[in-house]
């Protein structure tokens, strides 16, 4: 019996050791599916700098299984706000003059909101002229199809937008 026990004690020890160790929240599980702000007073939104949220879900590319979107919001000082939509896990591709996101907001028709290539190349700022900030902020979800493998695969990302504040 003393055999098997030590037997069985050796073989959880090897497991512990070969398996993956754990390396920490992905960075989806960082971002989150709900708004964090970050660049403010404290830690709510009040005076932020940028509020962003996760896609609730996932694509998958020719580059990544999990491809997900995130949003952020990034507000200025007329009251408006630019919002950026990113890809992560993919290349982000737009037609440099001719940027658009095509979304509906809580399942409504299909809005196409202008924007330019973001600073990393790696979404769209949306233009404040193009209101998808105010859509955005009075509404519980958003859909964006975004192009995800060179120019012709979209994907559907769908954010539950509900909560945004920026006011604090």
């Amino acid at each position: 019996m003393r055999a098997i026990l030590t037997i069985a004690a050796a073989a959880l020890a090897l497991a512990a050791c070969s398996g993956k160790k754990d390396e920490g929240p992905t960075q989806r599980e960082q971002i989150g599916q709900t708004w964090k702000y970050e660049g403010g007073e404290g830690n709510g939104a009040k005076g932020a700098k940028v509020a962003y949220i996760g896609s609730a879900n996932t694509v998958q590319t020719m580059t990544a299984p999990d491809t997900f979107s995130v949003l952020l919001v990034q507000p200025l000082k007329n009251g408006t706000a630019d919002v950026t939509v990113k890809l992560v896990g993919a290349p982000f591709t737009c037609d440099l003059s001719d940027c658009r996101v095509r979304a509906s907001l809580d399942g409504g028709k299909v809005e196409e909101w202008q924007g330019r290539m973001a600073t990393n190349d790696d979404g769209i700022t949306i233009a404040p002229s193009q209101g998808a900030y105010a859509a955005i902020k009075g509404a519980k979800t958003l859909k964006v199809d975004l192009v995800v493998d060179g120019k012709e695969k979209t994907a559907p990302f769908t954010f539950n937008v509900a909560g945004l504040d920026l006011k604090g």
